[in-house]
């Protein structure tokens, strides 16, 4: 998930990474007895309660008006996911991963979750992306979120042990949950990076209304199985084709393609890179990509995975997008009409690059824990250790505000070095870190 380019990419608007990839979606494993379970937890969540709030009072929504069917509720980002306040069971408010690719609302452990002593007397095979054994979950009844002025009651969500993320410790879990496919099914919502708040709402015509005008792009989107996709196009080293691809706001990635089998045509350089799902790693090569289409945008020398090992959730599909590519939008899932909004935002023009230190990162409690280290990188030279932490970058501590600007730091075409410190076994060093392009 650290990979990426001194190549800038090409953007065009026509109307007139790398880094390590890390997709929280969730697919339940139907299996033996627990069929049974997994009928009752969609049979439920079918049945869950939604509710808005009127001056902190909650109404019910048969006899609701539209005018109030709406709230706007701010986000941060970390390591490319976008982060909201979630309060679960009406306790202290919790930080979500929003996942456009979850099919299920799933709270994962950490020091703060452990409070709500959720039961784990109904377990579940659970599946995704990586080459191991699929990890057993926990569906947990009767749960209520509540996101801003927005909530919904005796909600069947999953719960996440450690053993069943893509984390090797609770320090490294850094969200407590992820709002999947019973946020989105409900309501349009609008992700704004330029405000960088979300804002949902009930669906009706009025609603739709507004992002029905010029300053709006409209895509079809197809939903399979609480899973969104759109057909587009791609070119590889060969050919134009057609792909079709899940939008997925849970993957910090740019685009992964499945390459087994030569499915498609490899640049002439790339280079080997590990992401990291929830049944374990996936061998990948990392190079760019021709040609990309988004609606009407066309992207060109787009860093993208090209994964050879490790299994395919999205039986059918091509590939996903992540959020280093629709980050660049504010967009609007419309689940219950299967389609999507989009115009660019802010970051529109900016560099999608891919890794130039040879470390991949994960944010962490005391900075930024290196997970693996390449050979023949800057990082290899300086004698970065994996499970090293760096706790400092250009002098100032590494926190999970300050992550994203390391990670940009790392891939910047522009720069040639990065100064940074870390530890390792209460060991403290410091060095300058050469950056090279790899692709």
């Amino acid at each position: 998930m650290i990979y990426h380019t001194n190549e800038t990419p090409h953007f065009c608007f026509k109307r007139g990474c790398l880094r390590w990839v890390l997709v929280t979606t969730v697919l339940i494993g139907l299996s033996g007895c627990r069929i049974w379970d997994m009928a009752a937890f969609q049979w439920k969540n079918e049945n869950a309660k939604i509710a808005w709030q009127s001056e902190g009072k909650n109404v019910d929504k048969e006899f609701i008006d539209e005018a109030i069917t709406r709230t706007v509720v701010p986000f941060t980002m970390l390591n490319d996911h976008i982060l909201v306040n979630v309060a679960v069971n009406k306790t202290i408010p919790f930080t979500f991963v929003l996942d456009s690719g979850a099919a299920a609302t799933v709270i994962t452990e950490t020091n703060k979750t452990n409070a709500l002593k959720l039961s784990t007397n109904k377990p579940i095979t659970i599946g995704g992306s990586g080459g191991g054994k699929a990890p057993t979950a926990y569906i947990v009844h009767d749960t209520h979120i509540q996101l801003g002025g927005f909530s919904i009651a005796d909600l069947s969500v999953i719960y996440a042990p450690t053993s069943a993320m893509p984390f090797r410790s609770v320090d490294e879990t850094y969200f407590d949950g992820v709002l999947g496919a019973d946020f989105f099914n409900c309501c349009l919502v609008e992700i704004n990076h330029d405000a960088k708040v979300l804002v949902i709402t009930k669906p009706g015509d009025s609603s739709r209304a507004h992002y029905g005008t010029e300053q709006w792009q409209e895509m079809a989107m197809h939903v399979e199985s609480n899973t969104p996709y759109f057909t587009t196009t791609i070119h590889d080293e060969k050919s134009l084709r057609s792909v079709k691809l899940m939008l997925d706001t849970g993957s910090t990635g740019t685009l992964s393609l499945f390459a087994q089998n030569g499915h498609f045509a490899l640049p002439d350089k790339t280079f080997a890179a590990t992401s990291t799902g929830i049944k374990g790693d996936s061998a990948n090569l990392v190079g760019l990509l021709s040609h990309f289409s988004f609606g009407d945008v066309t992207f060109e020398h787009l860093p993208t995975y090209f994964r050879f090992d490790g299994s395919n959730p999205q039986e059918g599909s091509d590939g996903v997008l992540g959020n280093q590519v629709l980050k660049r939008f504010n967009t609007v899932f419309d689940f219950s009409q299967r389609r999507m909004w989009y115009q660019p935002s802010k970051q529109f023009s900016s560099f999608i690059g891919a890794d130039r230190s040879g470390l991949r990162l994960l944010p962490h409690s005391k900075g930024a824990i290196v997970l693996d280290v390449a050979k023949d990188t800057g990082a290899y030279a300086a004698k970065i250790s994996v499970n090293s932490i760096i706790t400092e970058f250009e002098g100032e501590p590494v926190t999970y505000a300050s992550f994203d600007k390391l990670k940009m730091a790392l891939s910047n075409p522009k720069r040639q070095t990065v100064p940074l410190c870390w530890e390792l076994k209460e060991q403290q060093l410091c060095n300058e870190i050469q950056l090279d392009s790899r692709i």
